[in-house]
C-alpha cells in the first residue's frame, strides 16, 4: 500500500484554490431530533470564489494533465447552469487557456447564475439540444481544432474520469488528516452523486489511506445504481491500475441511494426544498436543487428515521454549487 501511496502523491497537480476545506458541526438542525448521531458538515462550498466547490479538486489534476501534454484550448460540457462548466471556463481564463463549452439547453433569454458568468467569461458556448449529444458535439470541435492546428483537450462531464477523480483520492488524504486533527472518526460520508468522479475518488481515497471504518453513501441526483456503479468503475479502474492495483472495489461494495431524485434532474423536491428550508435557517448554510439539496434530504431522512445510530459521526460532504439558483 505504502508504493500505491507514493505513485499517487507523485503524480502532478495544478494548485488552484483553498482545499483543507473546513469540518463543521451541525448542532442546530439536529435539535428536533433527541436520537439524532452527531452531523457535520465538509465545506466544499467554501472552495474558492463564487462557489467554486468539489468540481476544483478534480479540475486541478485534469488541467495539470492538460498542460503538460502542451494543450491550449480546454472542451467541456454540462448543462446551460452547469457549475462544472462554468468552473472550467473561469480557471482557464485565470491561467491563460483558450475553453470552449458544449450545454445542452436552450440559450436563456434571460442570463443568470452560471451562464451570465459564462458570457461575461465571453467563452465560445456550443448549445445542444439533449444531454446525449453533448459528447459527439465536443468531439466535433475538437476535430476541428485539431485541423486548423490547436491543441486541444477534452474533460467529461463533471471532470469525472481517472484523472478527475484522483481529486477525491486526495480529499481522503486530506479528510485524514483533519481527523487526527479534531480527534474525531467519521462512520458515514454522505454525498450527492451524479457523474460518479467524486465517489470514486472517495471509495479509492478510503481504502488507501486506512479509512476503512468510513461508509460512504452517494445519494443520486439523477441516475440508477446500476449507471453510478458503471461510471464509478470506469473512473477507478484506471487508476487503480496506475497505482499497482493495491486492492479491487466491487460493485457489491458501493452505496447508492436513490429514493431522493425526486421529480428529475435539477427539479426540486418536497424533501429537497425542506432541506433548504431547514438548513438555511437552521445553520445558515446554502444548498442547491440539483444536488445538494438531495443530499442533505437524504441525512436527514437517515436521521429521523433512526437509520443511524445516536452513537454514530455523519459527515455531510457539500459540494458547492449554490450560483446556479441566482
Amino acid at each position: 500500500m505504502n508504493k500505491a501511496i507514493q505513485v499517487f502523491e507523485s503524480i502532478s497537480k495544478l494548485s488552484l484554490s483553498n482545499l483543507n476545506t473546513p469540518i463543521e458541526q451541525c448542532k442546530r438542525i439536529t435539535k428536533d431530533y433527541p436520537k439524532s448521531p452527531r452531523l457535520f458538515i465538509k465545506r466544499d462550498d467554501f472552495i474558492g470564489q463564487l462557489v467554486w466547490g468539489n468540481k476544483l479538486r478534480k479540475l486541478e489534476y485534469s488541467i495539470a494533465e492538460a498542460i503538460a501534454q502542451g494543450a491550449d484550448t480546454i472542451i467541456t460540457c454540462g448543462a446551460v447552469q452547469s457549475n462544472h462548466a462554468r468552473i472550467t471556463a473561469q480557471v482557464c481564463k485565470r491561467i491563460g487557456l483558450d475553453c470552449i463549452l458544449v450545454q445542452n439547453g436552450e440559450k436563456p433569454k434571460v442570463a443568470t447564475g452560471n451562464h451570465k458568468v459564462n458570457l461575461m467569461l465571453n467563452v465560445p458556448i456550443h448549445y445542444v439540444s439533449s444531454r446525449e449529444e453533448r459528447d459527439s458535439k465536443m468531439n466535433d470541435v475538437y476535430n476541428n481544432l485539431i485541423r486548423s492546428g490547436k491543441k486541444p483537450y477534452l474533460i467529461p462531464l463533471g471532470a469525472s474520469n481517472a484523472v478527475g477523480c484522483l481529486g477525491f483520492v486526495n480529499a481522503a488524504r486530506e479528510l485524514k488528516q483533519q481527523q487526527a486533527e479534531m480527534g474525531i472518526e467519521f462512520d458515514y460520508i454522505i454525498h450527492s452523486t451524479s457523474s460518479g468522479g467524486t465517489q470514486a475518488g472517495l471509495e479509492i481515497g478510503k481504502r488507501l489511506y486506512g479509512l476503512d471504518k468510513i461508509k460512504i453513501i452517494g445519494v443520486s441526483a439523477d441516475n440508477s445504481f446500476d449507471q453510478l456503479a458503471q461510471s464509478i468503475s470506469s473512473c477507478a479502474e484506471p487508476v487503480l491500475q496506475r497505482l499497482g492495483n493495491p486492492f479491487a472495489i466491487d460493485k457489491s461494495e458501493l452505496t447508492v441511494d436513490t429514493n431522493f431524485v425526486g421529480p428529475g434532474y435539477g427539479i426540486a423536491s418536497k424533501e429537497s426544498a425542506e432541506a433548504i428550508k431547514l438548513f438555511s435557517e437552521h445553520e445558515g448554510i446554502l444548498l442547491d436543487n440539483t444536488y445538494t439539496a438531495k443530499a442533505a434530504a437524504g441525512v436527514l431522512d437517515y436521521i429521523a428515521k433512526g437509520k443511524i445510530d445516536v452513537s454514530k459521526n455523519i459527515l455531510f460532504w457539500h459540494t458547492g454549487g449554490i450560483l446556479s439558483e441566482l
